[in-house]
């Protein structure tokens, strides 16, 4: 049993596709029930974010081939290919690889940089540029802050009217290995904050250890608000679990290593000489709006001044190699752009048609004008 569903199908002039449907399937389909004499070929490890372009290669690099049926395993993620010839799948295979060469020298980190801000946009569904997963993370980072500014605000408030304006309180960071919520509170001006943790069982919130002599007191006033705090700090456990960042995978353009996280994204070369440092980096960190740049160079430094905007909206990685987490959300904001893009371009294009029309129709009214001369004056040359 099968559903088909109706997504995009990329267009080309010259590929017959007799289904426009893609088969979600994690079994093969019976042959003979969809066509006579089909052949079978199929593509591994391709996620549903780069479905849209592995279709679009292979279409394009077999022009001459009729497709019956398209097929997708989610769970295998493999497309199933089902014609009336063998294809080639090896322009796809080819285009999931790029040929890497270490950067050792800073003349050669210069000419990457070059090659980077000279090269043609990414235009694949299945990539984005490093500088939107920057911002994504730079977006997620003030979101969390500010939902631990709020509550501050609203358990200062609630703490005052219980112990008195003198009284403060602080929140920290979630503990996401323990999962533990930790703040500390204050009676007094003067003397440091006490701390006090809490711990969720079954949906209950339970203070679990405490420095603090008021810990009861401070619990039964913001009991119902530090159960919420708690489920919005869960929230955001798959982008702050350091887990689930990525480390060291590498970019569709460039010899640069990539690293992303809650921290930020940047962009790297290793040391040769010790596997914890780098000879290069550029940071773009989520906590902060100015890039970072680490490199003992002068020459790179005063090179890349200014230039770091440009180097991340130029450097795309695969959505595939982004954290898990981030997956879903860097693929509509680059739906989303390409649809910009598309409509930019349409609307140039438009333009441009009015232009020449426009030109065309004073062309015709200035010929028109000169013909009725010519009858009214026939003695004139022009």
């Amino acid at each position: 049993m099968y559903v088909p569903i109706v997504p995009f199908v990329p267009h080309t002039t010259h590929t017959t596709v007799v289904n426009k449907t893609i088969v979600y399937s994690d079994t093969v389909l019976p042959v003979k029930d969809i066509g006579n004499n089909l052949k079978v070929s199929t593509i591994s490890n391709v996620s549903e974010y780069s479905l849209e372009n592995c279709l679009k290669t292979v279409f394009e690099s077999n022009p001459n081939v009729i497709f019956n049926t398209i097929q997708y395993s989610k769970n295998d993620k493999k497309v199933y290919f089902y014609t009336n010839q063998d294809i080639s799948t090896k322009a796809y295979e080819e285009s999931q690889y790029k040929k890497y060469k270490p950067i050792t020298k800073s003349s050669e980190i210069l000419e990457e940089v070059k090659n980077i801000l000279v090269c043609e946009p990414n235009k694949n569904s299945d990539c984005i540029s490093l500088y939107d997963v920057a911002q994504l993370l730079k977006k997620l980072r003030n979101n969390y802050e500010m939902m631990q500014e709020r509550y501050r605000t609203q358990f200062k408030s609630i703490l005052r009217a219980n112990f008195g304006d003198s009284s403060s309180i602080v929140i920290y960071d979630f503990d996401y290995k323990k999962r533990l919520l930790k703040v500390g509170f204050k009676r007094w001006d003067f003397g440091d904050y006490e701390d006090i943790s809490f711990a969720k069982e079954n949906g209950d919130l339970y203070i679990a250890k405490s420095e603090c002599c008021y810990d009861k007191e401070v619990f039964a006033a913001l009991s119902s608000d530090l159960s919420n705090l708690y489920d919005e700090f869960m929230n955001f456990n798959d982008y702050r679990n350091e887990y689930n960042a990525k480390y060291d995978t590498k970019s569709v353009n460039s010899n640069f290593c990539v690293d992303i996280s809650h921290f930020g994204a940047s962009i790297f070369v290793p040391s040769r000489n010790n596997s914890y440092s780098h000879d290069f980096r550029l940071f773009s960190p989520s906590y902060a709006d100015k890039y970072s740049l680490e490199c003992n160079s002068s020459i790179v430094n005063e090179a890349l001044n200014d230039k770091e905007y440009d180097i991340f909206k130029r450097i795309f990685v695969k959505i595939d190699n982004c954290p898990e987490w981030s997956q879903s959300l860097l693929y509509e904001i680059r739906q989303n752009q390409l649809a910009e893009e598309k409509r930019i371009e349409e609307a140039r294009l438009l333009e441009k048609q009015k232009i020449e029309e426009e030109i065309q129709r004073r062309e015709e009214k200035k010929q028109k004008r000169l013909e009725l001369k010519r009858k009214i004056f026939p003695f004139l040359k022009k």
